[in-house]
């Protein structure tokens, strides 16, 4: 078969034009340090690459929420370590203040003591964390326990109302994966569970017990909150508790993503990081390749078209 100079030209034309692409290839890839740069560089290696970055941005969210639930659980923490402070130092007031050699004057410096420890636990129970509410369920915009007056006595305004539900905080550590953390304040600060104690109704009692004009009845009612008071003090240490495995799992969790991560950043660097040095010198080969084929052009197409060319 006869190769005419037509045929020549554009066989030179296709294989300079080919050279050309692929050096803008290697330029890039020196540029991006990516030997994947769009999909059509390697269709196969972008599709894990993208599955990849799917699976970093979960794993990211996933220690985001984990780090969220341990300083929540810190916090929970903190605030029932204060609460049952308080509960004893109340009990204590009801111990000393149950006698009947307790003065009028001192069971009544006592009630006030035991006013500022009912505040203290209320605005505990209503912390928050983020901006919401801690202890209302899934009402977080609404503070759990308000205190309101007793609607069979207007003058005692030291009844306590739960104003959230029974929801709980939920904290997402893998797919499918939570970890549960009771937020119903009832269960923590009122008779929320089966044979729980009522904290706020028992300060309440005690208050009422040390203004009672009545010395015999005051002491009565006194004593009658050193037990619950106790059993309050074990029902906080017992929601205490329920942390500290909760806190372990999470921790747990931290380690397994921070340990699991830098394994798919490997598995996606072998398919889209490039090889620096093995670029530099393809690229310098198709320099290489490229002038041979221009000289090559000069010497056996016309002038036309090598000048068409630049």
């Amino acid at each position: 078969m006869r190769i005419t100079q037509n045929m020549m030209s554009n066989l030179f034309v296709r294989n300079i034009q080919k050279q050309g692409e692929a050096m803008l290839q290697r330029q890039e890839q020196l540029v991006s340090q990516k030997r994947i740069n769009r999909p059509s560089d390697d269709p196969g290696g972008m599709a894990r690459v993208l599955d990849g970055r799917s699976t970093l941005a979960a794993i990211d969210q996933y220690v985001e929420n984990i780090k969220q639930g341990k300083t929540r659980l810190e916090i929970t923490e903190t605030t029932l370590a204060q609460v049952d402070d308080l509960v004893q130092q109340a009990r204590q007031l009801a111990e000393v203040n149950s006698g009947a050699e307790v003065t009028a004057e001192q069971r009544a410096l006592a009630a006030e003591n035991v006013k500022e420890i009912y505040d203290q636990v209320m605005q505990l129970a209503n912390s928050r964390f983020g901006g919401r509410y801690m202890f209302a369920g899934y009402r977080t915009d609404t503070a759990p326990f308000t205190r309101d007056a007793d609607p069979n006595d207007p003058t005692d305004d030291y009844t306590a109302t739960y104003n959230g539900d029974d929801g709980s905080f939920q904290i997402s550590i893998a797919d499918n994966i939570k970890v549960s953390v009771d937020a119903d304040g009832r269960n923590y600060f009122q008779d929320g569970t089966p044979g729980g104690v009522d904290i706020f109704g028992q300060l309440e009692a005690l208050i009422n017990g040390l203004e009672n004009a009545d010395p015999v009845a005051g002491s009565a009612d006194i004593r009658a909150t050193v037990d619950p008071l106790e059993d309050a003090h074990v029902q906080i240490m017992n929601k205490r508790s329920e942390g500290a495995p909760k806190l372990y799992r999470l921790e747990a969790g931290e380690q397994y993503w921070t340990h699991f991560k830098p394994k798919i950043q490997e598995a996606m660097g072998r398919d889209e990081d490039a090889d620096i040095t093995r670029v530099a010198v393809e690229l310098n080969n198709l320099r290489t390749a490229y002038e041979t084929s221009m000289a090559a052009a000069a010497k056996i197409l016309q002038r036309g078209l090598v000048d068409f060319l630049g």
